[in-house]
């Protein structure tokens, strides 16, 4: 994803190969030093932030104008407490996990190191569905459906006053653009950069909103999402501590997904796409079945939502004998790739005709002669198929 452009907002950003943010704005023949912002995938420095990493790779401090925040982890590599230190004074919060590893409580530490100002959390399975802040005051979430995480409505409730019903609408990512009441008043909107940062929020209302991206909930002290498993920083969209399951989730361990706008990463292990059909031919590809696309973009949403590291080798095509079966053996796993990395070829081509084909050196009635597609080696060593529907010139 490199722009984004409203009647308010026009933003573009540029990557590494590794899907590193790059400073455009800072070339480096203007300033020598921006050469260097990225190490081993960890971002030293964008847009005024620079950040510092401990030696398991989790974000150390992070510098901004006028403060500098400090992060402190516990054994289990799940952040403990921040220390906020400002010119005129210093804050410090902390925060507390349960043995699954959901955070079920958050408070601010006075100068006693004594916990204060507690948010408490509440959980169905992987989903927060309530928080109680302070004077007893609740927040219930309700989901699309049993296995979203995309919220639908909020029910609050303070003391003895009676519940409050608002409903969430939200982007095409899930993430929420405004909350509403009963009679579709506006309470809260809010607009967002291209991975998550606040542009614009107007409380109508005096309502807190803080869900973000599909499974995020904003610490407003921090400036960061908690998302279950790891903590997000919207400033550079990407995680701050590597990916608890290692390279399963990706050969860069900090990053959040391909675009934050059609794909989610609920828990902070590995990202899906949004398209609810789109997910279940990937659950298919991921079981070893073939399945068919409409799109050559689809096919490709499919592959890479399947399979997080995949490695590109040519399709055999139309070629003479020996290159063929040159080709078809050097389609397979290699030993540091098995059950990690899928291998894939493409075969599409136009036949004589104009008309988009698989390639025609097969005998008739095979599928892979008449349908382009595309042939997968699955991290198991299974050979599987996505087809596209026929298309034409």
């Amino acid at each position: 994803m490199e722009g984004c452009r409203n009647q308010r907002y026009w933003e573009t950003l540029q990557y590494d190969a590794a899907t590193n943010l790059l400073d455009h704005r800072r070339p480096i023949e203007l300033d020598p030093s921006n050469q260097n912002v990225i190490r081993c995938n960890q971002l030293l420095h964008f847009r005024g932030h620079r950040y510092r990493y401990d030696e398991h790779g989790r974000t150390q401090t992070k510098q901004t104008i006028g403060a500098t925040q400090h992060y402190h982890y516990d054994a289990e590599h799940r952040l403990s407490e921040v220390r906020i230190e400002q010119t005129d004074r210093s804050q410090r919060y902390g925060y507390v996990y349960d043995a699954l590893g959901r955070r079920i409580e958050k408070h601010q530490l006075d100068n006693a190191g004594k916990p204060c100002n507690r948010t408490r959390f509440l959980w169905d399975g992987l989903r927060m569905i309530q928080e109680t802040g302070l004077n007893q005051h609740s927040s219930l979430y309700i989901y699309t459906d049993q296995s979203s995480y995309e919220p639908l409505a909020r029910i609050d409730k303070r003391g003895n006053d009676p519940e409050k019903v608002m409903y969430f609408h939200t982007d095409l990512n899930g993430c929420p653009k405004e909350l509403t009441d009963e009679n579709g008043k506006i309470l809260w909107e809010c607009s967002f950069q291209l991975w998550g940062k606040r542009i614009h929020e107007i409380e109508h209302e005096p309502i807190e909103q803080n869900l973000r991206y599909q499974g995020q909930y904003l610490d407003r002290e921090t400036g960061l999402h908690y998302n279950t498993f790891r903590y997000y920083d919207p400033d550079v969209g990407r995680f701050t501590q590597p990916d608890p399951i290692g390279l399963a989730g990706g050969f860069n361990l900090y990053q959040y997904a391909p675009n934050g706008l059609t794909w989610i990463d609920p828990i902070g292990w590995n990202c899906v796409a949004t398209n609810s059909k789109l997910n279940k031919k990937i659950k298919e590809v991921r079981a070893g079945n073939d399945v068919t696309v409409g799109s050559f973009k689809e096919a490709d949403q499919v592959l890479y939502g399947a399979f997080a590291n995949t490695r590109k080798v040519t399709g055999a095509g139309n070629k003479s004998a020996a290159k063929t079966s040159r080709q078809k053996k050097e389609f397979k796993l290699r030993p540091s790739e098995k059950g990690n990395t899928a291998v894939y070829h493409k075969d599409y081509q136009f036949n004589k005709d104009g008309i988009l084909i698989g390639h025609e050196g097969l005998p008739d009635g095979h599928p892979h002669k008449t349908v382009p597609h595309i042939n997968v080696l699955t991290p198991d060593g299974k050979k599987i198929t996505i087809y596209i529907e026929r298309q034409y010139a």
